[in-house]
């Protein structure tokens, strides 16, 4: 039996489906998960059409600000999630200071199909 698809997006590698030829839709679970690192990882400003979207995180890290805190990023991250990613609850947000980087994990519920998951990733300053 077929899982019950309640969230689709495109993939952003476009990779075509083997038989038909047209490009494969990602769902659920993949869906979110791949939303909510373009999400985290894109700056505000650099959508030309949509610059309010992004998360400000990187700001704090590779900015000029001074005076920010734990806290403040976890803010960010709360209110990028919640304005553009309404299909999850943020269960947590981890924050690490590692040497030239800054890991990030992520704890979520995914809302119509009471789902735990969870992300992580790494900023680094390119140099």
């Amino acid at each position: 039996m077929a899982d019950i698809v309640f969230y689709k997006d495109l993939s952003l590698d476009f990779t075509p489906h083997p038989v038909t030829g047209d490009v494969r839709p990602i769902t659920n679970e993949t869906a979110i998960r791949r939303s909510l690192m373009n999400l985290i990882k894109t700056r505000k400003g650099t959508r030309p059409f949509n610059p309010e979207y992004g998360c400000g995180i990187s700001d704090y890290l590779f900015g000029y600000q001074q005076g920010f805190s734990e806290h403040d990023m976890k803010r960010e991250i709360l209110n990028s999630i919640s304005t553009y990613e309404p299909r999850i609850s943020v269960n947590q947000v981890n924050i690490k200071f590692e040497e030239n980087d800054v890991k990030i994990d992520i704890a979520y519920t995914i809302k119509n199909i009471n789902q735990f998951a969870s992300i992580s990733t790494v900023l680094t300053r390119a140099a």
